[in-house]
């Protein structure tokens, strides 16, 4: 694993933090390092949607679109087990949102079934103050599907190289100037469905990984555009989805 360089980010609106993104390494679906503050979905959540990653002393509250479901080729770290998917019970995708007991600086996810359509915002007391979206990731890592590029398809034996189109891949966030207590994942719903597993949080001082260049974006903007982005990879999930 690399060391991690800041990065350097000039806000676009007055609500924008500096943020550290990186990448772990082809096949990592876990944080690593010294956090264990981690969410599996593997036994559900707790009364109320809640979790404590794994006995952090930080509650998390999960609302909003969302369901639980089995390991499939699309997600469940390990290739086993359970992850969080965006959804609705009519089956469109939509949002949720992680609203946690106190401030934090770090979080991480295991994306997996990468699409353009993915949109994780940051967020304290409810005012945006940083929004990623994965046309970063892709475009550092490279296309899917190649035969050359470790991160695409499903990097678990019992699923391996399903869904060679899209990326898999642990992402870490550092909120480099503050803190957040709330985080917002979108899907545009004609796109598909926004798959993570092992979340987790923290307070550290740096994280591991190769880092990714992003600038925040103004999150009105992000929003005008998740159409086009969720049309873009459309035919990508579209297909993949049906098996």
């Amino acid at each position: 694993m690399g060391a991690v360089a800041v990065l350097c980010i000039v806000p676009s609106n007055a609500f924008a933090d500096n943020f550290t993104v990186t990448y772990l390494p082809p096949g990592v679906q876990a944080p690593g390092g010294a956090t264990t503050n981690v969410e599996t979905f593997n036994s559900g959540l707790g009364a109320g949607n809640t979790t404590t990653f794994g006995g952090s002393g930080i509650t998390g509250t999960y609302s909003g679109d969302f369901s639980i479901l089995s390991a499939d080729q699309f997600g469940g770290a390990g290739g086993t087990g359970k992850f969080i998917s965006t959804t609705t019970p009519g089956g469109a995708s939509g949002f949720y949102t992680l609203t946690l007991s106190r401030n934090v600086d770090y979080f991480g996810l295991w994306f997996s079934a990468l699409n353009h359509g993915n949109q994780i915002t940051f967020e304290e007391d409810g005012k945006p103050i940083y929004t990623f979206t994965l046309t970063d990731f892709s475009t550092m890592v490279g296309a899917c599907p190649n035969a050359s590029n470790e991160f695409c398809g499903n990097p678990n034996s019992t699923f391996l190289d399903d869904d060679s189109y899209e990326q898999f891949a642990y992402l870490n966030f550092l909120d480099s100037a503050g803190s957040f207590n709330s985080i917002v994942f979108s899907q545009d719903p004609v796109g598909g469905q926004f798959e993570s597993d092992n979340q987790a949080v923290a307070n550290v001082d740096s994280v591991i990984g190769t880092a990714i260049t992003a600038t925040p974006e103004p999150a009105s903007l992000l929003l005008l555009g998740t159409g086009l982005l969720g049309s873009l990879g459309l035919l990508r999930r579209k297909f993949g989805k049906q098996v």
